[in-house]
């Protein structure tokens, strides 16, 4: 059991370097791009959100409040979008090796999660070069990213399998992505839902487990973020529901694996 599981971490760890390789290898700037890629991405919705749409926060200034939505948020969806067509972009690698199918799509995540560290240090070192300090939530900083960790390989199992019978899937994907993109926090203030939603609708968009995670990690990053978003919802309960939906995911993912491991391989062929 013990030479089993040492065998799926060695194979877990070659594809992450793999992925990496492929990505990061021909570029000139290497992996620096894992830190220019996410400011790019900041600076360009700054422009249009912050200079343009003269969108206001109250939480955080803009810059920072993009950065601790964005970066969790990109992460998220470039694992869920890569990891849904690894199984095909895989299939002679898996055919000739006869490994677990759901190790390729973890591979995709855990390789997505070395790229979004680096994003998470621009973060903290813009929060305490703008506050001076560190909320002492910082300390849950890891529990939170093994949250996100959680949520992003659950779901990155879930569509590599669906996609296996439904090729359409990627297309339904990058469009629901899109439209959670802009449900969720990520560039303007829940204040502004708040007042756009009624009470009823709007406590159900506080407890969405992406808004969630997105409170979690604003509130470790941004000081005096808690106090505010403890106006809109309760704090624990946030935890908990990011760990029934967890649950949920993982319930889900590990169900559709047993049930279509072993014909994973027939849809592959073709």
């Amino acid at each position: 059991m013990e030479a089993l599981r040492g065998q799926k971490l060695n194979l877990i760890r070659e594809l992450v370097l793999k992925d990496l390789k492929i990505r990061y290898s021909r570029p000139v700037l290497g992996f620096l791009w894992a830190f220019l890629s996410p400011l790019l991405i900041v600076a360009i919705f700054y422009i249009v959100f912050g200079l343009f749409l003269k969108v206001k926060i109250e939480e955080a200034p803009f810059v920072l409040y993009l950065m601790s939505g964005i970066f969790p948020w990109v992460f998220f969806q470039d694992s869920v979008l890569k990891s849904a067509t690894s199984l095909m972009d895989n299939k002679n690698l898996i055919r000739e090796s006869g490994f677990s199918n759901y190790l390729v799509p973890i591979s995709i995540v855990l390789a997505n999660f070395v790229i979004f560290l680096p994003s998470l240090l621009i973060v903290v070192a813009s929060s305490l070069f703008i506050f001076k300090t560190l909320p002492v939530f910082i300390i849950f900083l890891p529990f939170i990213l093994a949250f996100h960790l959680a949520v992003s390989m659950g779901c990155a199992v879930i569509a590599s399998i669906l996609y296996v019978k439904w090729r359409d899937l990627k297309y339904i994907l990058e469009a629901v992505m899109y439209l959670f993109f802009y449900l969720t926090p990520t560039c303007y203030s829940l204040s502004i839902v708040k007042e756009s939603i009624s009470p009823v609708l709007f406590k159900a968009y506080l407890y969405n487990p992406l808004v969630g995670i997105l409170t979690l990690y604003r509130i470790s990053f941004l000081k005096g973020f808690a106090g505010q978003a403890d106006k809109y919802m309760i704090l624990p309960l946030v935890i908990v529901i990011q760990l029934i939906f967890i649950a949920l995911i993982f319930m889900t993912a590990f169900y559709l694996y047993k049930r279509n491991k072993h014909t994973i391989n027939d849809y592959l062929s073709y």
